[in-house]
């Protein structure tokens, strides 16, 4: 049946992000009939609405959520009085976290997102480099993307590395300087610490101590269930690490981790419609899930072997988006595909691998012009940024 629910503006919707002509929009599960309430002398009524037009914000890149049921917390709104109903979107979760959408009065608009300061000649704290032992690299928890930290500034390792103290220890909170760490915590988490996806639950609304600049988490799981997960998701990161030589360039390293990751993989189709395998976790400990899982995945084991990576997204010729890789090696960039890679002999080929711009779209699966580059920040694909020529392999 039809939804019916009165708000000035806040509400939670479940439904499927969708991109059309026209841009983003949110196909709601069932029909709703709003009345937004903001200007009491005249309410604003939408009624039978399944596609509410949504808005990306600095938090929220709506590719990477593309043609995945989510779970929205966010401001309705007639956008300029065109008589269409928008979505500002404060919070996506992926999968279905509530029973049933319902009106949120309480909710606002969260405050503007700062950004910090990043200079790239200041050198990352040792804690965050990548670590060595026996001869092999092992996954660093603390490592960060240079993507991140271009968003976030020099001073959020500081704050990350309190977080990832904490988390490994099952303490629930830690200091957090600067609100806007908060504002973009959900983010940096899915694109950076794959555990927390795993056993952790922060609430956007609720998790910031303005007064005592703390933000707190919760857990999932007991004690002994968050060290085990620890454990097993180590074993499972190193054994994908244990492939890399750490005596080679960095063009090899890139190369032996990639060839490493993609046969291991196993594209999991329900993800598309349950969410079920789509955070990056699911690449170490499940060797199964969709592009954003490998993307994000991949990206995180780059850094972790001293090899500046990000994400990169599209549109598809088929409707859909879809997410992949940037690599850096010897400064010059370029794209790299496991999904697609696994469609050629298992992954066990580097059919994706080292791409210029024109390769990735050469086989015309890729809309030109609709690439954007990074995960907790991005930006639409520059000229020149990729590579003229392709990387050769070692």
């Amino acid at each position: 049946g039809v939804l019916p629910f009165e708000t000035p503006a806040g509400a939670v919707l479940v439904g499927t992000v969708r991109k059309d002509a026209d841009g983003w929009s949110l196909q709601t599960e069932q029909p709703v009939n709003v009345t937004l309430t903001e200007l009491m002398d005249h309410p604003e009524v939408f009624d039978h609405q399944t596609g509410i037009r949504m808005f990306e914000t600095d938090a929220y890149s709506l590719g990477h959520f593309r043609d995945c049921t989510v779970t929205v917390q966010g401001m309705l709104q007639n956008y300029r009085g065109a008589g269409t109903l928008y979505l500002y979107p404060c919070l996506i979760e992926v999968g279905r976290t509530v029973d049933v959408g319902r009106a949120m009065p309480e909710l606002t608009y969260p405050e503007a997102i700062s950004s910090g300061d990043y200079d790239p000649s200041i050198p990352l704290p040792e804690k965050m480099q990548p670590v060595i032992r026996n001869g092999k690299y092992v996954y660093n928890f603390y490592s960060l993307s240079r993507n991140t930290l271009e968003q976030m500034g020099n001073d959020y390792a500081a704050f990350y590395m309190d977080f990832v103290d904490a988390f490994l220890s099952y303490k629930t909170s830690c200091p957090c300087p600067e609100k806007f760490y908060a504002d973009l915590f959900t983010s940096t988490m899915f694109y950076e610490f794959p555990l927390f996806y795993a056993d952790g639950d922060y609430d956007l609304f609720t998790g910031y101590d303005s007064e005592t600049k703390t933000i707190h988490w919760s857990y999932t799981r007991t004690k002994a269930e968050h060290d085990r997960l620890i454990a097993d998701f180590e074993s499972a990161a190193n054994s994908i690490l244990a492939a890399v030589d750490v005596s080679a360039s960095d063009a090899l390293r890139a190369q032996q981790l990639y060839h490493a990751f993609c046969p291991l993989m196993t594209y999991d189709y329900p993800t598309l419609e349950n969410g079920a395998y789509r955070e990056p976790y699911h690449a170490y400990v499940d060797h199964r899930g969709v592009c954003i899982t490998f993307a994000g995945a991949l990206s995180q084991l780059f850094t972790r072997i001293g090899v500046q990576s990000t994400l990169a997204s599209g549109d598809t010729s088929t409707g859909e988006g879809h997410a992949w890789n940037m690599i850096t090696i010897d400064g010059k960039n370029y794209f790299c595909d496991a999904t697609y890679e696994l469609t050629v002999q298992g992954g066990t080929v580097y059919a994706y691998y080292g791409m210029t711009l024109d390769q990735r779209l050469a086989d015309g699966s890729i809309v030109p012009g609709s690439i954007s580059i990074g995960g907790a920040s991005f930006h639409m694909l520059q000229d020149g940024e990729i590579s003229a020529t392709p990387l050769q392999m070692q």
